[in-house]
């Protein structure tokens, strides 16, 4: 990727003092030649990421993948399915009867111990494509009922997922607008219809408030990058960052090259070699370590997306990312924070009207997640002016609403 940028890669200065261009050539000269794109950007950038890994970064949450992730990423084949198998075991609600089951006493679901598989590297798949089960179904129609006329049907159809990691789905039968003779069939599953809810709120203040032809949106978080590849669809202008944890990250280039096959997407290591230009350079994916969330440029990001991550993080790693938040984020720009109002996964109990929030924003949207009540839809945006006092008010309501 670094034949985009003029001069040599030697010339780029770090601001990662971990490494040196010899360390990123020794572990570059480790992977293996024969592997296919995208399983060696996969590794590669896993690779460099690992070993710049700060402690603490990694919450008691997160720390469930197998030390020799490398094995996951060269497990090709099981890539194809990874929606459906433990590969994707703690970042899909597909599997959450599998994902629940690590802090239950019983540690079988269905007879499977998910968790051991994906520690063994076990990707044999764990739910079929076709939803059988007759209340599983029932549960997807409900959510379809309930957010199509929330959403609109034709929201709903429009940003249905794609098969990439051959998600599990039921097929079901919705007449669009465009369409005047029968009903069209359509397939979902749950964790998508949920995305599609959480996107509709994002776009509906994205098409209001952002007014920039070619918006940079960050997501920190995203997944194995279902939101973040409806925000590319919808706004294909867009530069998208994604800031992950190593193995996340992983997840993310392959998802994304699947997706978008002819997208101009980078990583961790062309930072590591062009250094903080690669900001300004004509994108349409940047997939990162989230330690690098601190070398964003300062009023860079239109939009800041946290959904469902923070509550998972320590509270030392949410003040890290609130910090430079506070410092990246344009005037009028968007914060999106979608979290639970309390959890205590990461170690500590993280609780949501205590996010380090500053005095500079206003309230867009704050209210009870109406795809799931423990969840709270919060977006804000970016105001610089109006004085200490306004601001303190803002502050007020922001810790009022949740």
């Amino acid at each position: 990727m670094c034949h985009y940028f003029k001069g040599s890669i030697y010339n780029h200065p770090f601001s990662t003092q971990h490494f040196s261009w010899l360390v990123v050539r020794l572990i570059m000269e480790n992977i293996h030649d024969g592997l296919p794109i995208p399983y060696m950007h996969m590794l590669e950038n896993y690779k460099l990421a690992s070993e710049n890994i700060t402690e603490g970064q990694k919450s008691f949450h997160w720390d469930v993948f197998p030390k020799n992730y490398e094995k996951a990423i060269e497990s090709i084949d099981a890539w194809r399915t990874f929606l459906r198998n433990p590969l994707s075991l703690g970042f899909n609600d597909a599997l959450l009867n599998f994902d629940n089951t690590r802090w239950q006493k019983n540690k079988v679901y269905k007879g499977v111990d998910a968790w051991e598989r994906k520690r063994q590297h076990d990707y044999r798949e764990l739910i079929n494509e076709i939803i059988t089960d007759k209340n599983d179904r029932q549960e997807t129609l409900n959510l379809i009922n309930l957010l199509s006329p929330i959403c609109g049907p034709e929201f709903v159809l429009d940003n249905l997922q794609s098969n990439i990691g051959s998600p599990s789905k039921i097929s079901f039968s919705m007449k669009s607008k465009n369409e005047k003779e029968k009903p069209n069939n359509f397939y979902c599953n749950c964790h998508d219809l949920g995305n599609i809810y959480y996107f509709w709120q994002i776009s509906r203040t994205v098409d209001s408030l952002i007014k920039n032809d070619s918006p940079t949106f960050i997501e920190i978080g995203a997944g194995y990058g279902g939101i973040i590849s409806k925000l590319k669809k919808r706004y294909p202008k867009s530069r998208c960052v994604l800031f992950d944890l190593p193995e996340l990250s992983a997840v993310q280039t392959y998802y994304i090259n699947s997706e978008f096959p002819n997208a101009k997407i980078f990583y961790y290591k062309d930072l590591l070699n062009v250094g903080n230009d690669l900001f300004s350079a004509n994108f349409d994916f940047l997939i990162l370590p989230g330690v690098t969330f601190e070398r964003l440029p300062s009023n860079y990001v239109d939009l800041i997306i946290n959904m469902r991550s923070m509550m998972e993080m320590s509270s030392t790693i949410i003040k890290y990312y609130f910090d430079n938040i506070h410092r990246a984020i344009k005037n009028n720009g968007l914060f999106v924070c979608f979290n639970r109002y309390i959890k205590e996964s990461s170690g500590e109990k993280i609780i949501l009207k205590n996010y380090p929030f500053d005095k500079f924003w206003s309230i867009v949207i704050s209210q009870t997640s109406i795809f799931q009540n423990h969840i709270h839809d919060l977006i804000l945006k970016r105001i610089y002016q109006g004085g200490t006092k306004r601001s303190l008010i803002y502050t007020k309501l922001i810790r009022a609403e949740i």
